[in-house]
């Protein structure tokens, strides 16, 4: 009977010992906020898709045990299916008038099979635009896996000298901010919708090839206001490609994340 006891404790608590790693998004702003997932290559996409948060509303995304690599963005004043969105629609289906410019901010992670020894990877990527203020908080505080948040404000948007105003405006209103990369390459009328391997379009977006990271650190890029802001308010994101000093933190593999919007 003892034995029995034993292995049944034991049955119960393998579960809590083996349980897959989890991203919770919370939302604090003062409107509903849908979180919209992108899953990188041929990786497997995630079960809940586009999720819906209402004002504190919370989602959790269960990391698959084999490993997950993506994206996450919020979009604002969307239909009842997460689409139709007046902020952050910027992939199809897009609105009539096209979709919006990935000005998004995004949370982004890289997980390795469970188990197997490799680091998590997460970032704040602000290398597209800005829009509302997000934070990461890891379950385990350590090294370089530690907290990171970012709170851009969007009245503080700047022009450029070459690509001009970096403001997204909507029914009057700012909504997001381009970097100037993607003011550079977009299409009107967000964007200039010009190649970024042409003129200076190579130093703002540095595609690879031909620019290599170490030219790209050296450049125009890094002298802009855009960078100089982000990287004044919000120096723990990614401002631009190669901004991986600033921008990349990893974590042991067993590692959960809260994702928090507005705070």
């Amino acid at each position: 009977m003892r034995t029995c006891s034993i292995v049944l404790l034991c049955a119960l608590a393998l579960p809590a010992l083996i349980a897959g790693r989890k991203i919770k998004f919370t939302n604090h702003c003062n409107q509903a906020v849908w979180v919209s997932p992108l899953t990188n290559a041929e990786g497997p996409v995630l079960g809940a898709g586009v999720v819906k948060l209402t004002q504190e509303g919370s989602h959790t995304y269960q990391i698959p045990d084999a490993g997950w690599g993506g994206r996450f963005w919020p979009k604002m004043g969307c239909n009842a299916n997460g689409q139709a969105c007046d902020v952050g629609q910027s992939m199809p289906p897009c609105k009539p008038a096209g979709c919006d410019p990935p000005a998004e901010t995004k949370v982004e992670f890289f997980f390795p099979p469970i188990g197997n020894g490799q680091d998590v990877w997460y970032d704040i990527s602000l290398v597209d635009g800005y829009s509302i203020s997000a934070a990461i908080i890891p379950s385990k505080i350590q090294g370089t896996c530690t907290r990171t948040r970012c709170a851009m404000k969007l009245a503080d948007c700047p022009v450029e000298r070459e690509v001009g105003d970096l403001r997204v405006i909507q029914g009057g209103k700012t909504v997001q901010c381009l970097s100037p990369c993607k003011k550079w390459n977009y299409p009107p009328p967000f964007g200039l919708g010009r190649p970024e391997t042409q003129g200076n379009g190579q130093w703002y977006c540095c595609p690879t090839p031909p620019i290599t990271p170490q030219q790209c650190r050296n450049n125009l890029v890094v002298n802009t206001e855009y960078v100089k802001l982000v990287h004044r308010d919000c120096p723990t994101a990614y401002s631009y490609s190669y901004d991986d000093e600033a921008g990349l933190h990893n974590c042991p593999n067993n590692v959960d994340f809260e994702v928090n919007f507005c705070i």
